[in-house]
Protein backbone atom coordinates (compact mmCIF):
# COMPACT_ATOMS: atom_id res chain seq x y z
CA UNK A 1 0.00 0.00 0.00
CA UNK A 2 1.72 3.38 -1.00
CA UNK A 3 -0.08 6.65 -0.34
CA UNK A 4 1.55 9.88 -0.89
CA UNK A 5 3.57 11.99 2.26
CA UNK A 6 3.50 15.65 1.08
CA UNK A 7 6.52 17.06 2.82
CA UNK A 8 6.41 19.83 5.45
CA UNK A 9 9.09 21.35 7.68
CA UNK A 10 9.83 18.46 10.03
CA UNK A 11 12.66 17.22 11.93
CA UNK A 12 14.60 15.75 9.20
CA UNK A 13 14.53 18.62 6.84
CA UNK A 14 15.56 20.95 9.59
CA UNK A 15 19.44 20.92 10.12
CA UNK A 16 20.39 20.92 13.26
CA UNK A 17 22.02 24.86 12.89
CA UNK A 18 18.56 25.75 12.52
CA UNK A 19 17.32 24.23 16.11
CA UNK A 20 20.32 25.84 17.70
CA UNK A 21 19.28 29.03 16.41
CA UNK A 22 15.85 28.68 17.25
CA UNK A 23 17.12 27.97 20.69
CA UNK A 24 19.91 30.84 21.23
CA UNK A 25 17.18 33.15 19.82
CA UNK A 26 14.87 31.97 22.72
CA UNK A 27 17.90 32.44 24.99
CA UNK A 28 18.75 35.70 23.97
CA UNK A 29 15.45 37.33 24.02
CA UNK A 30 15.60 36.35 27.85
CA UNK A 31 18.74 37.90 28.46
CA UNK A 32 18.17 41.57 26.79
CA UNK A 33 14.71 41.08 29.04
CA UNK A 34 16.39 41.58 31.95
CA UNK A 35 15.73 38.00 33.43
CA UNK A 36 16.91 38.06 36.61
CA UNK A 37 15.69 38.04 40.43
CA UNK A 38 12.72 39.77 41.10
CA UNK A 39 12.43 42.16 44.19
CA UNK A 40 10.07 40.44 46.53
CA UNK A 41 10.63 38.82 49.22
CA UNK A 42 9.94 35.86 51.13
CA UNK A 43 8.57 37.67 53.68
CA UNK A 44 6.14 40.02 51.91
CA UNK A 45 2.40 39.90 52.70
CA UNK A 46 1.15 40.26 49.28
CA UNK A 47 -0.77 37.64 47.56
CA UNK A 48 1.60 35.01 45.46
CA UNK A 49 -1.13 35.60 42.46
CA UNK A 50 0.08 39.72 42.51
CA UNK A 51 3.93 38.72 43.82
CA UNK A 52 4.02 36.63 40.63
CA UNK A 53 2.85 39.33 38.43
CA UNK A 54 5.74 41.21 39.18
CA UNK A 55 7.80 38.10 38.86
CA UNK A 56 6.43 38.01 35.13
CA UNK A 57 7.32 41.41 34.73
CA UNK A 58 10.71 42.04 36.37
CA UNK A 59 12.16 38.47 34.30
CA UNK A 60 11.27 39.42 31.26
CA UNK A 61 8.42 36.95 30.69
CA UNK A 62 6.11 39.35 28.46
CA UNK A 63 9.26 39.66 25.96
CA UNK A 64 8.24 35.95 24.81
CA UNK A 65 5.22 35.53 25.73
CA UNK A 66 1.42 37.00 25.42
CA UNK A 67 -0.93 36.99 28.49
CA UNK A 68 -3.72 39.83 28.33
CA UNK A 69 -3.20 40.09 32.53
CA UNK A 70 0.37 41.90 31.55
CA UNK A 71 -0.61 43.39 28.93
CA UNK A 72 2.05 41.35 27.16
CA UNK A 73 2.11 40.56 23.25
CA UNK A 74 5.23 38.53 23.23
CA UNK A 75 5.29 36.53 19.55
CA UNK A 76 8.79 34.13 20.56
CA UNK A 77 6.92 31.80 22.91
CA UNK A 78 3.17 30.21 23.33
CA UNK A 79 0.46 32.47 24.04
CA UNK A 80 -0.69 31.70 27.53
CA UNK A 81 -3.79 33.40 27.35
CA UNK A 82 -4.68 30.20 24.53
CA UNK A 83 -2.57 27.55 26.45
CA UNK A 84 -4.02 27.90 29.82
CA UNK A 85 -1.46 25.83 31.39
CA UNK A 86 -1.87 24.13 34.40
CA UNK A 87 0.38 24.89 37.93
CA UNK A 88 2.39 22.38 38.02
CA UNK A 89 3.49 22.71 34.14
CA UNK A 90 4.09 26.13 34.90
CA UNK A 91 6.65 25.50 37.86
CA UNK A 92 8.15 22.73 35.50
CA UNK A 93 9.08 24.65 32.18
CA UNK A 94 10.23 27.96 34.29
CA UNK A 95 12.16 25.51 36.37
CA UNK A 96 13.35 23.48 33.94
CA UNK A 97 12.97 25.24 30.45
CA UNK A 98 12.99 23.15 27.47
CA UNK A 99 11.48 23.77 23.93
CA UNK A 100 13.16 26.61 23.26
CA UNK A 101 13.35 28.28 26.76
CA UNK A 102 15.99 28.98 29.17
CA UNK A 103 15.61 27.85 32.86
CA UNK A 104 14.85 30.43 35.11
CA UNK A 105 16.27 27.90 38.40
CA UNK A 106 19.37 29.70 38.96
CA UNK A 107 17.56 33.16 38.52
CA UNK A 108 14.31 33.17 40.13
CA UNK A 109 13.79 31.53 43.95
CA UNK A 110 11.60 28.88 44.55
CA UNK A 111 8.64 30.84 46.10
CA UNK A 112 9.28 33.12 42.98
CA UNK A 113 8.77 30.43 40.69
CA UNK A 114 5.79 29.29 42.53
CA UNK A 115 4.45 32.81 42.67
CA UNK A 116 4.45 33.19 38.62
CA UNK A 117 3.22 30.17 38.29
CA UNK A 118 -0.17 30.79 40.39
CA UNK A 119 -0.43 34.40 38.49
CA UNK A 120 -0.32 32.46 35.31
CA UNK A 121 -2.89 29.72 36.11
CA UNK A 122 -4.85 32.89 38.20
CA UNK A 123 -4.76 34.87 34.93
CA UNK A 124 -5.60 32.35 32.23
CA UNK A 125 -7.87 29.72 33.80
CA UNK A 126 -11.01 31.87 32.85
CA UNK A 127 -10.03 32.93 29.46
CA UNK A 128 -11.93 32.52 26.51
CA UNK A 129 -8.80 33.72 24.02
CA UNK A 130 -9.00 32.08 20.72
CA UNK A 131 -6.73 32.58 18.14
CA UNK A 132 -6.09 36.21 17.47
CA UNK A 133 -7.64 36.82 13.93
CA UNK A 134 -5.21 38.12 11.37
CA UNK A 135 -5.12 41.60 10.78
CA UNK A 136 -3.98 43.88 7.78
CA UNK A 137 -1.85 46.47 8.54
CA UNK A 138 0.59 49.32 6.87
CA UNK A 139 3.57 47.08 7.01
CA UNK A 140 5.73 46.08 3.88
CA UNK A 141 8.48 44.02 3.46
CA UNK A 142 10.80 46.76 2.45
CA UNK A 143 10.10 47.21 5.67
CA UNK A 144 11.05 45.13 7.49
CA UNK A 145 14.40 44.29 6.88
CA UNK A 146 15.54 41.28 9.34
CA UNK A 147 12.93 41.63 11.98
CA UNK A 148 11.01 38.48 11.82
CA UNK A 149 7.73 39.80 13.29
CA UNK A 150 7.53 42.64 10.78
CA UNK A 151 8.37 39.88 8.16
CA UNK A 152 5.27 37.38 9.00
CA UNK A 153 2.94 40.57 9.31
CA UNK A 154 4.17 42.15 6.00
CA UNK A 155 4.01 38.91 4.06
CA UNK A 156 0.58 38.54 5.80
CA UNK A 157 -0.62 41.92 4.08
CA UNK A 158 0.70 40.89 0.83
CA UNK A 159 -1.76 37.68 0.93
CA UNK A 160 -4.66 39.98 2.18
CA UNK A 161 -4.05 42.47 -0.90
CA UNK A 162 -3.24 40.68 -3.85
CA UNK A 163 -3.83 36.90 -2.68
CA UNK A 164 -2.06 34.13 -1.21
CA UNK A 165 -0.41 33.23 -4.51
CA UNK A 166 1.26 36.48 -4.87
CA UNK A 167 2.68 36.29 -1.00
CA UNK A 168 3.98 32.83 -1.77
CA UNK A 169 5.81 33.43 -4.73
CA UNK A 170 7.18 36.34 -3.47
CA UNK A 171 8.08 34.24 -0.26
CA UNK A 172 9.91 31.89 -2.85
CA UNK A 173 12.01 34.67 -4.25
CA UNK A 174 12.72 35.87 -0.74
CA UNK A 175 13.68 32.67 0.75
CA UNK A 176 16.76 32.59 -2.02
CA UNK A 177 18.29 36.11 -0.80
CA UNK A 178 17.30 36.67 2.73
CA UNK A 179 18.29 34.43 5.53
CA UNK A 180 15.86 35.77 7.66
CA UNK A 181 12.91 34.88 5.67
CA UNK A 182 14.23 31.31 5.06
CA UNK A 183 14.97 30.57 8.18
CA UNK A 184 11.74 31.32 9.47
CA UNK A 185 9.71 30.29 5.95
CA UNK A 186 7.56 27.92 7.42
CA UNK A 187 5.85 29.71 10.30
CA UNK A 188 5.34 33.19 7.77
CA UNK A 189 3.65 31.02 5.32
CA UNK A 190 1.23 29.94 8.42
CA UNK A 191 0.59 33.77 8.62
CA UNK A 192 -0.07 34.19 4.80
CA UNK A 193 -2.97 31.39 5.45
CA UNK A 194 -3.99 33.02 8.06
CA UNK A 195 -4.04 36.04 6.29
CA UNK A 196 -6.03 33.99 3.18
CA UNK A 197 -8.27 32.61 5.53
CA UNK A 198 -9.46 36.56 6.45
CA UNK A 199 -9.32 37.14 2.46
CA UNK A 200 -11.49 34.71 2.29
CA UNK A 201 -14.10 35.33 4.36
CA UNK A 202 -13.43 32.25 6.41
CA UNK A 203 -13.99 30.01 3.57
CA UNK A 204 -11.15 27.20 4.31
CA UNK A 205 -12.05 25.57 1.21
CA UNK A 206 -11.32 28.43 -0.85
CA UNK A 207 -8.31 29.45 0.63
CA UNK A 208 -6.90 25.90 0.62
CA UNK A 209 -7.43 26.21 -3.36
CA UNK A 210 -5.93 29.18 -4.01
CA UNK A 211 -2.41 28.63 -1.93
CA UNK A 212 0.75 26.56 -2.75
CA UNK A 213 3.77 24.36 -1.42
CA UNK A 214 5.98 27.10 -0.87
CA UNK A 215 8.05 26.05 2.20
CA UNK A 216 6.40 22.54 2.95
CA UNK A 217 2.64 23.48 2.73
CA UNK A 218 2.79 25.90 5.70
CA UNK A 219 0.30 27.67 3.97
CA UNK A 220 -2.06 25.07 4.08
CA UNK A 221 -1.88 24.25 7.78
CA UNK A 222 -2.00 28.31 8.76
CA UNK A 223 -5.78 28.03 7.14
CA UNK A 224 -6.35 24.99 9.11
CA UNK A 225 -5.37 26.21 12.64
CA UNK A 226 -7.99 28.98 11.98
CA UNK A 227 -11.09 26.99 10.90
CA UNK A 228 -10.51 25.55 14.06
CA UNK A 229 -10.71 28.46 16.29
CA UNK A 230 -13.19 29.07 18.91
CA UNK A 231 -14.73 25.15 17.95
CA UNK A 232 -15.53 23.26 21.59
CA UNK A 233 -13.53 19.58 21.36
CA UNK A 234 -17.47 18.39 21.29
CA UNK A 235 -18.17 19.82 17.80
CA UNK A 236 -14.21 19.20 16.41
CA UNK A 237 -15.41 15.97 14.56
CA UNK A 238 -18.17 17.47 12.47
CA UNK A 239 -16.05 20.43 11.32
CA UNK A 240 -13.31 18.18 10.44
CA UNK A 241 -15.57 15.90 7.94
CA UNK A 242 -16.99 18.99 6.26
CA UNK A 243 -13.71 21.17 6.03
CA UNK A 244 -12.08 19.13 3.15
CA UNK A 245 -14.67 18.83 1.22
CA UNK A 246 -15.44 22.22 -1.05
CA UNK A 247 -15.17 21.54 -4.90
CA UNK A 248 -12.03 23.71 -5.30
CA UNK A 249 -10.37 21.18 -3.46
CA UNK A 250 -10.90 18.34 -5.43
CA UNK A 251 -9.23 19.43 -9.07
CA UNK A 252 -6.27 17.26 -8.03
CA UNK A 253 -5.29 14.84 -5.41
CA UNK A 254 -2.29 16.74 -4.51
CA UNK A 255 -4.65 19.89 -3.01
CA UNK A 256 -6.67 17.66 -1.26
CA UNK A 257 -4.15 15.93 0.42
CA UNK A 258 -3.15 19.15 1.44
CA UNK A 259 -6.26 20.07 2.98
CA UNK A 260 -6.36 16.26 4.78
CA UNK A 261 -3.15 16.34 6.34
CA UNK A 262 -2.96 20.14 7.36
CA UNK A 263 -6.05 18.94 9.07
CA UNK A 264 -4.16 16.85 11.59
CA UNK A 265 -1.65 19.68 12.14
CA UNK A 266 -4.71 21.47 13.35
CA UNK A 267 -6.11 18.75 14.99
CA UNK A 268 -2.44 18.48 17.35
CA UNK A 269 -2.11 22.17 17.75
CA UNK A 270 -6.17 22.51 18.76
CA UNK A 271 -5.87 19.90 20.99
CA UNK A 272 -2.41 20.77 22.76
CA UNK A 273 -0.85 17.92 21.58
CA UNK A 274 -3.52 15.09 22.72
CA UNK A 275 -2.54 12.49 20.46
CA UNK A 276 -5.39 10.14 21.07
CA UNK A 277 -8.02 12.97 20.76
CA UNK A 278 -6.84 14.11 17.33
CA UNK A 279 -6.06 10.18 15.88
CA UNK A 280 -9.38 9.64 17.20
CA UNK A 281 -10.99 12.53 15.21
CA UNK A 282 -8.87 11.26 11.75
CA UNK A 283 -10.49 8.42 12.52
CA UNK A 284 -13.80 9.33 12.35
CA UNK A 285 -13.49 11.19 8.36
CA UNK A 286 -15.32 9.78 5.68
CA UNK A 287 -12.91 7.68 3.76
CA UNK A 288 -9.86 5.71 4.41
CA UNK A 289 -7.89 8.09 2.25
CA UNK A 290 -9.00 10.72 4.51
CA UNK A 291 -8.39 9.03 7.79
CA UNK A 292 -4.69 7.59 6.75
CA UNK A 293 -3.81 11.12 5.53
CA UNK A 294 -4.84 12.98 8.35
CA UNK A 295 -2.97 10.74 10.39
CA UNK A 296 0.21 11.82 8.66
CA UNK A 297 -0.18 15.63 9.87
CA UNK A 298 -1.04 14.43 13.48
CA UNK A 299 2.61 12.74 13.95
CA UNK A 300 4.54 15.00 11.88
CA UNK A 301 3.15 17.89 14.39
CA UNK A 302 3.97 15.17 17.15
CA UNK A 303 7.65 14.67 15.96
CA UNK A 304 8.19 18.20 15.48
CA UNK A 305 11.26 19.71 18.03
CA UNK A 306 11.06 20.98 21.11
CA UNK A 307 11.39 24.50 19.86
CA UNK A 308 8.73 24.57 17.35
CA UNK A 309 5.83 22.58 19.80
CA UNK A 310 3.88 25.02 20.93
CA UNK A 311 3.58 23.33 23.70
CA UNK A 312 5.42 19.88 25.09
CA UNK A 313 4.44 16.49 23.85
CA UNK A 314 4.27 13.62 26.16
CA UNK A 315 3.50 11.10 22.98
CA UNK A 316 7.73 10.54 22.73
CA UNK A 317 9.78 8.57 24.32
CA UNK A 318 13.44 8.64 25.15
CA UNK A 319 14.39 4.97 25.47
CA UNK A 320 12.13 3.53 22.71
CA UNK A 321 12.75 5.96 19.46
CA UNK A 322 10.12 4.19 17.64
CA UNK A 323 7.23 5.45 19.68
CA UNK A 324 4.59 6.02 19.29
CA UNK A 325 4.12 4.10 16.57
CA UNK A 326 4.96 0.39 17.96
CA UNK A 327 1.58 1.11 19.99
CA UNK A 328 -0.63 2.86 17.89
CA UNK A 329 -3.06 0.55 16.46
CA UNK A 330 -2.65 -0.66 13.37
CA UNK A 331 -4.77 1.70 11.29
CA UNK A 332 -2.27 4.58 12.17
CA UNK A 333 1.38 3.07 11.58
CA UNK A 334 1.77 3.98 8.11
CA UNK A 335 2.37 7.66 8.59
CA UNK A 336 3.88 7.57 11.82
CA UNK A 337 6.85 5.04 10.57
CA UNK A 338 6.82 7.59 7.65
CA UNK A 339 7.62 10.07 9.90
CA UNK A 340 9.63 8.41 12.89
CA UNK A 341 12.96 9.01 11.22
CA UNK A 342 12.37 12.74 11.85
CA UNK A 343 12.00 11.89 15.84
CA UNK A 344 15.32 9.69 15.92
CA UNK A 345 17.98 11.67 13.90
CA UNK A 346 17.96 14.61 16.26
CA UNK A 347 18.11 12.18 19.46
CA UNK A 348 21.03 10.51 17.88
CA UNK A 349 22.89 13.43 16.77
CA UNK A 350 21.98 13.09 13.61
CA UNK A 351 24.26 9.61 13.11
CA UNK A 352 22.84 7.82 10.13
CA UNK A 353 24.28 4.75 11.02
CA UNK A 354 22.40 4.89 14.71
CA UNK A 355 19.31 6.08 12.89
CA UNK A 356 19.32 2.88 10.47
CA UNK A 357 20.00 0.58 13.34
CA UNK A 358 16.77 1.65 14.98
CA UNK A 359 14.83 1.35 11.57
CA UNK A 360 15.89 -2.05 11.70
CA UNK A 361 14.50 -3.21 15.07
CA UNK A 362 10.74 -1.35 14.17
CA UNK A 363 7.92 -3.81 13.23
CA UNK A 364 8.63 -6.75 11.03
CA UNK A 365 5.90 -5.43 8.59
CA UNK A 366 7.27 -1.78 8.86
CA UNK A 367 10.55 -1.87 8.79
CA UNK A 368 10.61 -1.07 4.94
CA UNK A 369 8.71 2.24 5.43
CA UNK A 370 11.03 3.22 8.56
CA UNK A 371 13.78 3.32 5.70
CA UNK A 372 11.58 5.41 3.24
CA UNK A 373 11.12 7.85 5.97
CA UNK A 374 14.71 7.46 6.24
CA UNK A 375 15.45 8.67 2.40
CA UNK A 376 12.83 11.41 3.15
CA UNK A 377 14.85 13.43 5.58
CA UNK A 378 18.35 12.08 3.72
CA UNK A 379 16.63 14.74 1.56
CA UNK A 380 15.82 17.09 3.53
CA UNK A 381 18.72 17.62 5.74
CA UNK A 382 20.63 18.10 2.27
CA UNK A 383 18.42 20.27 1.25
CA UNK A 384 17.62 18.29 -1.37
CA UNK A 385 20.97 17.91 -3.44
CA UNK A 386 20.81 14.89 -4.74
CA UNK A 387 24.49 13.93 -4.98
CA UNK A 388 24.35 14.44 -0.79
CA UNK A 389 21.70 12.02 -0.70
CA UNK A 390 23.11 8.70 -2.15
CA UNK A 391 25.89 8.73 0.16
CA UNK A 392 23.50 8.88 3.21
CA UNK A 393 21.35 6.14 1.20
CA UNK A 394 24.66 3.77 1.73
CA UNK A 395 23.85 3.70 5.19
CA UNK A 396 20.79 2.26 4.78
CA UNK A 397 22.39 -1.05 3.76
CA UNK A 398 20.17 -3.69 2.21
CA UNK A 399 17.04 -1.32 2.52
CA UNK A 400 19.39 1.18 0.41
CA UNK A 401 16.44 0.93 -2.42
CA UNK A 402 13.57 2.44 -0.09
CA UNK A 403 15.56 4.94 1.37
CA UNK A 404 16.23 6.41 -2.58
CA UNK A 405 12.67 6.08 -3.23
CA UNK A 406 11.63 8.12 -0.17
CA UNK A 407 13.89 10.46 -0.98
CA UNK A 408 13.20 10.67 -4.95
CA UNK A 409 9.39 11.26 -3.17
CA UNK A 410 10.54 14.43 -1.23
CA UNK A 411 12.35 15.57 -3.66
CA UNK A 412 9.26 15.70 -5.87
CA UNK A 413 6.96 16.64 -3.48
CA UNK A 414 9.05 19.46 -2.37
CA UNK A 415 9.86 20.66 -6.44
CA UNK A 416 6.31 19.78 -7.36
CA UNK A 417 8.16 18.69 -10.18
CA UNK A 418 10.75 15.98 -11.25
CA UNK A 419 13.75 17.40 -12.46
CA UNK A 420 16.13 17.05 -9.13
CA UNK A 421 14.65 13.86 -8.05
CA UNK A 422 15.15 12.97 -12.22
CA UNK A 423 18.47 13.62 -11.19
CA UNK A 424 18.70 11.58 -8.41
CA UNK A 425 17.04 8.45 -9.71
CA UNK A 426 19.71 8.13 -12.50
CA UNK A 427 23.02 8.41 -10.28
CA UNK A 428 21.43 5.67 -8.17
CA UNK A 429 22.64 2.32 -8.79
CA UNK A 430 20.94 0.48 -11.67
CA UNK A 431 19.14 -1.67 -9.96
CA UNK A 432 17.09 0.47 -8.41
CA UNK A 433 16.68 3.29 -10.81
CA UNK A 434 12.89 1.94 -11.98
CA UNK A 435 11.73 1.95 -8.28
CA UNK A 436 13.16 5.92 -8.17
CA UNK A 437 11.15 6.33 -10.84
CA UNK A 438 8.15 4.14 -9.30
CA UNK A 439 8.64 6.73 -6.41
CA UNK A 440 8.39 10.19 -8.38
CA UNK A 441 5.19 8.92 -10.35
CA UNK A 442 3.46 8.40 -6.82
CA UNK A 443 3.73 12.52 -6.01
CA UNK A 444 3.12 13.45 -9.92
CA UNK A 445 -0.06 11.08 -9.95
CA UNK A 446 -1.24 13.65 -7.22
CA UNK A 447 -0.96 16.42 -9.00
CA UNK A 448 -3.44 15.86 -12.09
CA UNK A 449 -6.25 14.26 -12.58
CA UNK A 450 -6.85 12.34 -15.14
CA UNK A 451 -4.52 9.46 -16.99
CA UNK A 452 -3.24 11.50 -20.04
CA UNK A 453 -2.57 14.76 -17.24
CA UNK A 454 -0.72 12.26 -14.95
CA UNK A 455 1.55 10.70 -17.91
CA UNK A 456 2.21 14.41 -19.07
CA UNK A 457 3.61 15.44 -15.50
CA UNK A 458 6.10 12.42 -15.83
CA UNK A 459 7.10 13.44 -19.38
CA UNK A 460 8.21 16.71 -18.34
CA UNK A 461 11.41 15.73 -17.12
CA UNK A 462 11.54 11.69 -16.92
CA UNK A 463 13.75 9.90 -19.88
CA UNK A 464 11.66 7.77 -22.42
CA UNK A 465 13.12 4.48 -20.94
CA UNK A 466 12.16 5.56 -17.56
CA UNK A 467 8.28 6.83 -18.07
CA UNK A 468 6.80 3.66 -17.56
CA UNK A 469 8.19 3.17 -14.15
CA UNK A 470 6.49 6.69 -13.49
CA UNK A 471 3.49 5.63 -15.07
CA UNK A 472 2.62 2.81 -12.30
CA UNK A 473 4.05 5.27 -10.00
CA UNK A 474 1.42 7.69 -10.79
CA UNK A 475 -1.45 5.10 -11.36
CA UNK A 476 -1.49 6.25 -15.20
Amino acid sequence: MRVNAFRDLVPGGMTPPFVLRLLACAAALAALSGCGHSSTGDGSTRSAAKAGGEVFASSGCGGCHTLGAAKSTGLMGPNLDQLKPAYAAVVRQVTAGGNGMPSFSSRLTGNEIRAVATYVVASTKNSTAAPIEFKPDNKRLADCHNDYACLKQAFGNLAFDSGPQKALATLAGMMRTNATVNGGCHQITHEIGHAAYVRYHHDAALALANGAMTCWSGYYHGVVERAFGGVPRAGVTVVARRLCTGKALHTSTFLLYQCVHGLGHGLMIYSQNDLPFSLGVCDRLKTLWDRSSCTGGVFMQNFLPGPMQMLPTKWLSKSNLLYPCTVVAARDKLYCYLMVTSRILPEVGYRWDVAARWCRRAEKAWIVTCFQSFGRDASGSTTQTPSRILPICKFAGTMERECIYGAARDLTANDAGARRATRLCLAAPANVRAYCFEGIGTILGGFANGTAARRARCDEFVPPRWRPACYGGANA
